[in-house]
């Protein structure tokens, strides 16, 4: 499942819309600026990047790992090397079928969204990513990874075809805000979130602790109407208290465990949330898909 493996939790993204291809959604009539990445170029990125994500995931090496990846990616793919360790050839992956999402981004850093069917080990699952190039002489990375299910809301394009840049309206900040406490005034909260407000893992008592968006920023293109279709990660520490070794969520003992340690009666750890999510022109976002990965324990 290569990046999935990092993903302890997931939700699948629920189906919204239908996609569009670059004739569909809302096209602007003035569209300026040079592309993120040109369309010749833009499969060999994908098969580049592929081949060194392969690389990285068989090898074990930690600086590998992250040079593939960036923002909210980052965090978790350390946390599983340090724990984990090089995974096996069947492991590798290949991208089918990918459809590009780019917006006009003369400047860097350049970003571009990416649909496409992940394959490995015998195995298809439909992904939703984000990848970008930070500098002229840097390589492209993935900040955003999501295995999801149906269709991502209906792109807005412009007369040549590109997406269009988007803000996330905030959406980050309301997903984070509901998850800390509870409150729905920004945000029609999905069954992953909801059950993540329980306050138990295992036999631990879990306070929700803090959330905050990132790292690293958010990405967001226009939606057919209006809107904003936002990639985002949220940070979470939390404090784990009152159960048993045998009773800890497994990615925590692992953790532990790899530098010979016991848990003790309170077990603080981070969390790195990957979502991915609507929001309207006005009201309410909605939350389509999400995981949650460790990235600390002690």
């Amino acid at each position: 499942m290569a990046l999935a493996v990092v993903l302890a939790a997931s939700a699948v993204l629920a189906s919204a819309c239908s996609g569009g291809d670059a004739a569909g959604g809302t096209a602007s009539r003035t569209p300026t600026g040079s592309p993120a990445v040109g369309a010749g170029e833009s499969l060999a990125v994908l098969r580049d990047w592929t081949d060194r994500h392969n690389k990285a995931i068989t090898s074990g090496d930690e600086k590998l790992w992250r040079d593939t990846v960036t923002g909210a990616l980052a965090a978790p793919v350390t946390a599983r090397v340090h724990t984990y360790g090089r995974l096996p050839e069947s492991a590798t992956i290949s991208l089918a079928n990918p459809v590009l999402y780019v917006p006009r981004r003369p400047d860097y850093p350049k970003w571009f969204g990416m649909a496409a069917l992940e394959r490995s080990d015998g195995k298809d699952q439909q992904v939703l990513g984000v990848f970008v190039k930070t500098g002229a002489k840097d390589d492209w990375r993935a900040a955003h990874w999501l295995t999801f299910q149906g269709g991502a809301p209906d792109l807005a394009y412009d007369a040549e075809g590109y997406a269009i840049p988007a803000p996330d309206r905030g959406l980050p900040a309301a997903h984070a805000n509901y998850l800390a406490k509870g409150d729905a005034g920004g945000l029609v909260p999905d069954t992953f979130s909801a059950n993540a407000r329980t306050g138990e893992q295992g036999d631990w008592k879990v306070e929700p602790g803090a959330f905050k968006p990132g790292p690293g920023p958010s990405y967001a293109l226009r939606t057919s109407d209006g809107g904003s279709l936002v990639w985002y990660g949220l940070t979470q520490d939390a404090t784990l208290t009152g159960g048993t070794e045998r009773g800890l969520p497994t990615e925590v003992r692992d953790f532990l465990a790899k530098d010979d340690r016991k848990p003790g009666r309170t077990v603080h750890v981070s969390w790195q949330w990957l979502a991915i999510g609507y929001a309207p022109p006005s009201g309410r976002g909605r939350v389509l898909g999400e995981s949650v990965s460790l990235t600390t324990a002690r």
